[in-house]
């Protein structure tokens, strides 16, 4: 992943007074993992927090993405996730 990724949503979102219609995601980092346990399956729940924390958003907003821009988003943060699980590149 370049330094950061944007994707724009085919449904932006609603969010208090503002209307979201694209997420920058930067790259990881170690304490974007919080939470996320070695060794176990990954719940959707860190799934979504990881991702949130990536590109600066809160889970209420990660939880109201449509199931259409929710698969690329989850892509980002799972790859991010497998890395780190992984000891590095997975390329």
């Amino acid at each position: 992943m370049s330094d950061t990724v944007t994707i724009k949503l085919a449904h932006p979102i609603e969010f208090g007074k503002t209307t979201i219609e694209e997420l920058t995601f930067r790259k990881g980092r170690l304490g974007d993992m919080k939470g996320i346990r070695v060794g176990e399956a990954v719940p959707m729940e860190g799934i979504m927090a990881v991702a949130g924390r990536m590109c600066g958003q809160p889970l209420a907003v990660m939880e109201k993405l449509d199931e259409e821009d929710a698969g690329e988003v989850v892509s980002i943060a799972l790859g991010f996730i497998e890395r780190c699980l992984l000891g590095g590149r997975t390329e």
